[in-house]
């Protein structure tokens, strides 16, 4: 058994029945999938949930400040770092893995090949989410870094042209579940945005709009997301936090377009 399972459930002690929702504060990115994956805990122990969604940089800062909850689950595995390192919770784990892609319309020019050329045109719109804030805003960073390490100059070409239209503290919301990038791109106020492919793959599967590009070995950027339970949290909860880890959550998480770290070896 890997050493940081071992950890977890030696420092999370927990009971098969909680007297109360599970308060589970969680990116955004995550939401679908959790969703079904509360359910199917639900129906299997009787849990129940109180769920908190939001960019995970502006949660942890919540959680820093003495918010209540029972786990944490972030897009950025440094942000539950932070709450272990600071004596908040238990150990963090990397519970999933994710990319980024890049989400334009049906008949938008980028592809794979030309995708540095395309984010560099000047004409060309670029919709982000935001550093600090929203891992997917420093995801998108790290991209345009790497692209700087190719074209000189381009991370200030990019980081100042792009939009950040979502992740912020003052970002719109969604309206009803229609996120500020896609109607960003429906207005024709962006020509592409760059989001999680998990995201990308079902804006793409729910209309013929839209499409998403994949990005190209050397800019591929890893996100990865952490895990931690609350030092305070209700019996219960390291059992949810297991249960992630397990093959049937980590199958779930799978089936939503997320990249899994814990399921058994193919045979």
């Amino acid at each position: 058994m890997r050493t940081w399972l071992v950890a977890l459930m030696m420092a999370l002690t927990s009971h098969a029945a909680s007297a109360g929702d599970i308060r589970v504060m969680a990116a955004g990115s995550l939401k679908d999938a959790f969703t079904a994956i509360f359910a199917d805990y639900a129906k299997q122990t009787g849990a129940s949930f109180a769920p908190v969604w939001g960019p995970s940089g502006l949660l942890r800062d919540r959680l820093q400040k003495g918010e209540a909850f029972d786990i944490f689950a972030s897009a950025a595995l440094p942000h539950a770092q932070t709450l272990t390192g600071a004596g908040i919770s238990g150990p963090s784990v990397l519970f999933t893995r994710n990319a980024l892609c890049v989400v334009t319309t049906a008949d938008g020019a980028a592809n794979t090949g030309n995708l540095i050329d395309t984010l560099l045109k000047p004409e060309v719109r670029i919709g982000t989410s935001t550093p600090v804030s929203d891992p997917s805003g420093d995801y998108t960073w790290e991209i345009f870094h790497r692209i700087e390490t190719r074209r000189p100059g381009a991370f200030k070409t990019l980081s100042e042209k792009a939009q950040q239209l979502i992740g912020g503290p003052t970002s719109a919301p969604a309206v009803n579940g229609r996120s500020p990038l896609l109607a960003a791109l429906d207005e024709h106020r962006i020509d592409l945005f760059i989001y999680y492919c998990s995201g990308a793959r079902e804006i793409v599967k729910a209309s013929s709009k839209y499409r998403s590009v994949e990005l190209p070995d050397e800019l591929a950027v890893g996100p990865e997301y952490g895990l931690t339970v609350s030092l305070k949290a209700q019996p219960g909860a390291a059992d949810f936090a297991m249960y992630l880890l397990s093959p049937q959550g980590q199958a779930s998480l799978k089936a939503f377009g997320f990249i899994p770290v814990a399921l058994p070896a193919e045979k």
